[in-house]
Formats: structure tokens, C-alpha cells, sequence
């Protein structure tokens, strides 16, 4: 009797290790895990969605539906790690920093390059002439662009919104997202928000090395 008594003992605390065992497993989800092969999978449904409503013949649609599809499929495997041979020549296309800081992380910046782009000497990957220097020039309207790493390293590396930050990102989060901070002497929404649909990643990361150059002191 106290042999079967232990036996089914045993049984039920091997049973409820079970059920505490798959109860405490989390089912993966696309929302837990949006780059896992069945939030894939539902990601791609959902940009397949876009073509049901485009009627027949309609070529216009058709068109504007696979290009809003190959957008949000690019964007979709760059979020979650994909980073294709050409990402340098890519426009930008996402205000998604993380994702930015990802693939620079795989180029190379040219200051001289940079410098010509942010001079508007040479044209963007997207076929645009920027004014950069226009306005940073004498620092009247927006910083100076002389001494922006110094002002970097001695200022606004301190404060403690930036305390995690490197250079690269902060300048990346100044120029992609321009409005989520505001250097307190400028007047706020100067910069224009639309350099993620101009620069290609490139661009950006040549930018970035030439600002970086500016090491002048105050």
C-alpha cells in the first residue's frame, strides 16, 4: 500500500511539473517575436493583402501596390537583420534608429564625400542637392558646423538623455530625427524631418564621418 502510495505520489508531482513547465514556456508570437518565421509569415500575408482589392486591368494599381509592397517588404527584413550587398546604396527610407545604427555599422564614412554632400556639391543617392551648410555655416539659425564634435564631447555627450549615446548615433538621431531634441539656443523645428527619404545609407554614414572631422575648439 505505501509502495503504490509513493508510486502515485511520484505521478502527480511528475504530472504538475508538466503543466507548470508548458505554463511557464511563453508562446512565441509575432507580437513576442516579430522576426520569428510565423511573424514572418503573417507579415508577408499582410503585404499580400495589398493586391486583393487592385482590380483587373488596372495597371496604375498594380504598379503602386507592388511598389508599396517592395517597400514594406525591404523595410520588414531590414528590421529584423537582413542587410542585402547594395544596403549603401539603399535610401534610408525608416526613422527606425535602431535599424539605422545597425547598418552603419557595417560601412565605412568618407569625410570628403561627406563634406561635398553636406555642401551640396555633390548630390545624394537620391538625386538631391542638400543645403546642409546653409544654415550651419554661422551658426545662426542651427549649430555651427565647425566644432560639432568638440561641442559633442564637451557638452552634449553630458546630458543625460545622451548618456548611452555614441557620436555616430547622436549625430544619425540629429539628422533623421531632427524634432526629438532641440539644442536649447536654436529655434525648435528648423531642421526639415525628410533626410531618411533623401540619404542613402551611405550618404548618411559619409556625413557623419565629415561632422565628425570637425573637431575645432569653441
Amino acid at each position: 500500500m505505501i509502495k503504490y502510495g509513493v508510486t502515485v505520489l511520484v505521478g502527480l508531482l511528475i504530472g504538475a511539473g508538466l503543466i507548470w513547465a508548458q505554463a511557464a514556456t511563453p508562446e512565441v508570437t509575432p507580437e513576442s517575436d516579430p522576426c520569428s518565421y510565423s511573424a514572418l509569415q503573417a507579415a508577408k500575408d499582410e503585404i499580400d493583402q495589398l493586391f486583393v482589392e487592385v482590380a483587373a486591368e488596372d495597371s496604375a494599381a498594380l504598379l503602386g501596390a507592388l511598389y508599396e509592397a517592395g517597400q514594406r517588404y525591404q523595410e520588414t527584413a531590414l528590421t529584423c537583420g537582413y542587410l542585402p550587398d547594395d544596403l549603401q546604396n539603399l535610401i534610408i527610407g525608416t526613422q527606425d534608429l535602431e535599424l539605422i545604427m545597425t547598418a552603419l555599422e557595417t560601412l565605412s564614412g568618407d569625410p570628403l564625400r561627406g563634406q561635398l554632400l553636406y555642401n551640396g556639391e555633390e548630390q545624394t543617392a537620391d538625386g538631391v542637392a542638400l543645403g546642409c551648410g546653409n544654415c550651419h555655416e554661422q551658426g545662426a539659425v542651427a549649430p555651427m558646423t565647425e566644432g560639432t564634435w568638440t561641442r559633442w564631447d564637451e557638452q552634449r555627450q553630458l546630458e543625460p538623455q545622451f548618456a548611452d549615446y555614441s557620436f555616430e548615433r547622436y549625430m544619425a538621431e540629429s539628422i533623421i530625427l531632427p524634432w526629438d531634441y532641440f539644442v536649447p539656443e536654436y529655434p525648435q523645428f528648423t531642421m526639415p524631418d525628410i533626410y531618411h527619404d533623401q540619404l542613402s545609407y551611405q550618404d548618411l554614414a559619409d556625413i557623419i564621418a565629415f561632422l565628425e572631422s570637425q573637431d575645432q575648439l569653441p
